[in-house]
């Protein structure tokens, strides 16, 4: 009795499991390709990142200053 339920329900688990990676495979699939994007768009993301990496370093000095250790 106990094993015919946990055989049933490792069937249902897998039934399950099959379901949602079939499904969340066809939604990845696409045809058409991504976007280009011109070499000023990516210059100019490039340079915000770094911006924000040279402004995150400054705060994170700034922090460790008026810590002794």
């Amino acid at each position: 009795m106990v094993q015919r339920l946990w055989t049933r329900r490792g069937s249902l688990l897998v039934a399950a499991l099959s379901i949602i990676s079939a499904s969340s495979l066809t939604g990845c699939a696409s045809d058409a390709p991504p976007p280009d994007r011109s070499s000023q768009e990516i210059k100019s993301d490039s340079d915000r990142m770094f911006e924000k990496m040279k402004q995150e370093e400054r705060e994170r000095a700034k922090g460790t200053e008026g810590t002794p250790r």
